[in-house]
């Protein structure tokens, strides 16, 4: 298990980055120079900024039942907490979870403490509450189109076979590359229909609602991760048997709701062998990021390992967490961005990227994110190196499909080349292994 180092300077920072507009008071009230703290946080990480701090929602909470709660309970509970509309994870099995709208005007933070304090009734039907945030994809690669046609009928495979990669992401693009410099030139997408999901077709949107996963993100960051995986799945020797199943939970911007990814993240533990995550957010001392429903669902579900990127912001993880890379149960593998292969003939120059984030605790494994060639362009990120370790991973489960979640990572360390002398002494990683393909 991982053992991550909460900062005690990222609870003093919780109301400024919640409120600007109480600055003042809160100088007053703690006796802090907030100037002071801001230039503590930058001299922690010099390129970190609000942007990619939590968006939090001023009048939703996400709140997840106790097994076996009754409607009528859960009736009561929605009224007596002033809940005007609520939703349900779309296409999954689980109705424990639910997200509450209360409308504007009400004070968001008192309200998810009356929740937490007691569900009433004398049963404690409500065992979490999260507050409702955005976040975004780990980097913003270069502009790749605006194409808006999502054929995908011809790219679902007519069985599913081997493993199943849920990729929570931007969506898919199929067609990318068109004619004369096709990316995907053979089935690939999961087929849903074979699965007992016949409305789904392949994957699902979380964000518009239907099962359009198209990749409308001019970057196509999930077509990119995507692409990784299944390349160096197609080209292994022999070629590994898998399906791609596209989880959009980022809009246009690359801008995804909790809510959304919690849905996702639940599809895919009922769905697939493993899931691939190149996205996060950053701890800012307010949200509970440690004890959340996301959190749950991961513990409860020990043998889906989930591959993560640990994020671009030059950062040390085991001081200002990055999650979910930053979770830490066994299923959870973080990977942070070399810049050379072990192929390459100048491995033993090689180093940490230089955006990559690191942490002797709270990041795993390094592969490489720096100078993807994608149509053209150079991709860089931690996003890009995580997908490398999701294929590695996929090839281990479809040779030992019995084998857990804790015995796929432990192949992962053997098969991992040590990190050459040559990488920053400063900047490094649990294993400090580097996973080539």
């Amino acid at each position: 298990m991982k053992n991550l180092k909460k900062s005690s300077i990222l609870f003093v920072l919780a109301a400024l980055f919640f409120s600007c507009t109480e600055e003042n008071n809160f100088e007053e009230e703690n006796n802090v120079n907030t100037t002071d703290l801001v230039n503590t946080l930058k001299s922690m990480n010099r390129r970190i900024s609000r942007h990619d701090m939590p968006v939090y929602a001023h009048d939703k909470l996400i709140v997840q039942y106790a097994p076996g709660t009754s409607n009528s309970v859960k009736n009561d509970l929605r009224d007596n907490f002033g809940v005007i509309t609520y939703k349900l994870c779309e296409q999954c099995n689980d109705d424990s979870i639910e997200l509450w709208m209360f409308g504007n005007g009400i004070d968001i933070e008192p309200k998810k403490t009356a929740i937490e304090q007691g569900s009433g009734g004398g049963v404690e039907a409500i065992i979490d509450v999260d507050y409702e945030f955005t976040f975004g994809i780990d980097l913003n690669n270069p502009n790749l189109g605006t194409g808006t046609d999502y054929t995908y009928v011809p790219y679902i495979k007519p069985t599913n076979e081997g493993v199943t990669i849920a990729v929570l992401d931007t969506g898919i693009a199929p067609t990318i590359g068109g004619d004369t410099d096709p990316v995907f030139t053979i089935p690939f997408l999961y087929n849903a229909s074979s699965d007992g999901n016949p409305s789904i077709n392949s994957g699902w949107d979380f964000v518009n609602h239907d099962n359009n996963c198209f990749d409308d993100y001019n970057g196509r960051h999930g077509t990119v991760v995507s692409s990784i995986i299944t390349k160096i799945l197609n080209e292994s020797v022999p070629a590994v048997p898998h399906q791609i199943m596209p989880l959009k939970v980022c809009n246009e911007y690359g801008k995804a709701s909790y809510f959304n990814f919690l849905c996702a993240t639940s599809f895919g533990l009922q769905h697939a062998d493993i899931l691939q995550m190149s996205l996060g957010w950053y701890d800012d001392g307010f949200g509970d990021f440690i004890n959340t429903i996301l959190s749950s669902l991961i513990e409860q579900n020990p043998d889906v390992l989930i591959i993560t990127s640990a994020g671009n912001l030059e950062n040390n993880n085991d001081n200002l967490p990055h999650y979910p890379s930053g979770y830490t149960h066994d299923n959870i593998v973080a990977v942070a961005a070399a810049n050379k292969l072990a192929s390459n003939i100048y491995f033993g120059t090689s180093n940490i990227a230089w955006f990559s984030n690191y942490g002797v605790e709270s990041v795993d494994f390094f592969a490489k994110g720096e100078n993807i060639p994608f149509l053209g362009y150079a991709m860089n990120g931690t996003s890009f190196a995580a997908p490398v370790v999701t294929a590695v991973v996929a090839r281990s489960k479809n040779e030992h499909p019995g084998f857990s979640a804790g015995e796929l990572k432990y192949q992962l360390i053997l098969s991992g080349i040590d990190c050459p002398a040559s990488f920053d002494v400063t900047k490094k990683v649990k294993y400090n292994k580097i996973i080539i393909p």
